[in-house]
């Protein structure tokens, strides 16, 4: 089995892949778009990529890429993430002098609080991910760099924590996704099963958009999630992802067969169990 995962090993998506898969099954790549295309050629068995979090919300290019490859949810893992402010062991003394921080853009994100009090004037780049971020730290040890990301990045690049749990809230989780064309058989703890599907509208008109959200409320089925992305076609166009709580297997293909009855675009992209895994040490 081959599992991809956004890397390098320390990211949080590898932690997410680490406790789900077998450790030797796991393949980094460097981004997304890279992670996503070697699943759409069947490179990949699964890959596993973030796709929202408790501070920031929805990872945008996630679901870009998604709409443009549909591919299959076989699962989804929700894990806590802590983020830490980490240096070169050289600099841990006198880590207040930074001059630069790097992480991926929703570890940013998600420590923007901090950072606005401690490092306002900091210079801050933005990285591929977490664990390229602390790689780039231990690239350079003679530069005041800092990186923010996870325990386990810091222990793979010998980085030292100087500050922990800077995340603006404390219980601050990430949804992570299994894609694949495969089911999974896994005995994790499931905390309940979900699906989720895109469409777009087949023409912009008033009500059009509530014709189909009247369709799962006459079925009373739970939607836990609605958004809108740009098809980046042009000025105006959208396309939705909703996130519901999956009913019986004959009462949601009635819904969606209502749903293209009515002449929206419709795909179910994964009709599958939510895991939240015991934190494995990696």
């Amino acid at each position: 089995m081959k599992v991809g995962y956004l890397g390098p090993k320390g990211s949080f998506t590898y932690s997410a892949a680490v406790n789900f898969f077998k450790e030797r099954e796991l393949f980094p790549y460097e981004s997304l778009t890279a992670l996503l295309e070697e699943q759409r050629k069947g490179t990949l068995d699964y890959c596993i990529v973030p796709i929202e979090n408790t501070i920031e919300g929805s990872v945008l290019p996630t679901l870009d890429l998604i709409f443009q490859t549909l591919p299959t949810i076989q699962a989804e893992i929700v894990l806590p993430i802590q983020q830490q402010l980490m240096v070169h062991p050289d600099h841990a003394d006198s880590w207040k002098e930074i001059e630069l921080i790097c992480s991926h853009p929703q570890a940013l994100a998600q420590s923007q609080v901090f950072l606005l009090n401690h490092f306002p004037t900091v210079d801050i780049e933005q990285i591929g991910s977490t664990a390229q971020g602390a790689k780039k730290v231990a690239d350079h040890p003679e530069k005041k760099y800092a990186a923010i990301g996870s325990k386990t990045a810091a222990k793979q690049f010998g980085l030292t924590i100087v500050k922990e749990n800077i995340q603006s809230v404390k219980e601050n989780e990430t949804r992570f996704w299994v894609l694949g064309t495969q089911p999974l058989t896994k005995a994790l703890p499931q905390k309940k099963k979900k699906a989720t599907i895109l469409f777009d509208l087949d023409s912009d008109h008033p009500g059009a958009l509530y014709k189909c959200l009247a369709i799962f409320s006459a079925e009373k089925i739970n939607l836990t999630k609605i958004e809108s992305r740009t098809q980046k076609t042009k000025l105006g166009e959208y396309f939705f992802i909703i996130d519901l709580e999956t009913p019986e297997e004959e009462k949601l293909q009635k819904v969606l067969q209502r749903l293209k009855e009515q002449r929206f675009t419709v795909t179910l992209i994964g009709n599958y169990p939510t895991y939240i895994p015991k934190i494995r040490k990696s």
